[in-house]
């Protein structure tokens, strides 16, 4: 199963507090650590990495804090998740090539390669307002939640 981190998880919930405000509104990271009761310190390690990859905006001073860089339906998940988490891949082999020493032994790889490109595309087909309900609640009632049911083709 796909398993998120606790930056992925921090970094999801950071996510939908940013997405559930008005457009350009800046919030600060105390702010958001306060109201999530997440590490401040965590949180601002994965903020800096996010505002680096153009995820987010970051601005200083009284009136600073984060926003995101645009609407949460323009955000893919497959581009967030590689932020927070790196590539999205069952084994590490999966998406580069990048092999150990059991390279043209390896009897998994071809199907561990079917299950990456099926993961793969199932979360590029998602953007977090598909995923955050406080998203879908504040900012569009046409906006679907991931179903439950969804369950990868078996072909």
């Amino acid at each position: 199963m796909l398993k998120l981190s606790a930056s992925g998880d921090y970094g999801l919930m950071f996510l939908g507090y940013l997405a559930g405000l008005p457009r350009g509104r800046y919030v600060s990271l105390a702010t958001i650590a306060r109201q999530r009761h997440l590490p401040l310190k965590y949180l601002e390690r994965v903020a800096r990495g996010l505002a680096q990859q153009g995820v987010v905006l970051s601005r200083e001073g009284r009136r600073g804090g984060y926003a995101l860089t645009r609407s949460p339906a323009k955000l893919k998940l497959t581009d967030v998740l590689s932020v927070l988490e790196g590539q999205v891949e069952p084994v590490v082999c999966t998406h580069d090539g990048r092999c150990c020493e059991r390279q043209t032994a390896c009897e998994r790889k071809t199907g561990y390669q079917k299950v990456h490109a099926k993961l793969y595309k199932l979360l590029s087909n998602y953007s977090l307002a598909d995923i955050l309900p406080t998203v879908t609640s504040v900012q569009s009632s046409k906006s679907k939640i991931l179903d439950p049911k969804i369950q990868l083709p078996t072909s």
